[in-house]
C-alpha cells in the first residue's frame, strides 16, 4: 500500500480543515476550563499538540459572485463625495422645480 492510499482523501478539504480546527479549539478550551479550578494542574497543564494554531479562527469562506442585478466591488456612491454631490443635485433640481412652479 502506498502512502497516498494510507491518507484519507477529503472531498471538501477546506470544510475538513474548518471542522478539525473547531474541534481542536473546543478540546483545548475544555481542557483549560477543567484545569482552571486547580492552580497546580494549570501550571503543569500540557495542551493537546495538534496541527492547528489554537489561537486562530478558521479561514474565512471564499467570496461568492454577486447576486444577479448587483455589482461587485466598492460602493462608490456611498462615499461622502457622492453623497454631497447627490445632495447638491437634489437641491438644484428642487430650485429648478420651484422656479418652474412660480412661473
Amino acid at each position: 500500500m502506498t502512502r497516498a492510499m494510507d491518507t484519507p482523501f477529503f472531498e471538501d478539504a477546506q470544510g475538513h480543515r474548518r471542522q478539525t480546527s473547531r474541534s481542536t479549539r473546543h478540546a483545548v478550551r475544555s481542557h483549560l476550563h477543567v484545569a482552571q479550578h486547580d492552580e497546580e494542574s494549570l501550571d503543569e497543564a500540557v495542551l493537546p499538540v495538534v496541527a492547528h494554531d489554537v489561537g486562530r479562527k478558521a479561514s474565512p469562506k471564499p467570496k461568492q459572485a454577486p447576486a444577479p442585478g448587483h455589482r461587485g466591488g466598492f460602493k462608490v456612491w456611498k462615499t461622502s463625495f457622492w453623497k454631497r454631490r447627490s445632495r447638491l443635485w437634489a437641491e438644484r433640481n428642487a430650485a429648478t422645480r420651484a422656479i418652474a412652479e412660480n412661473e
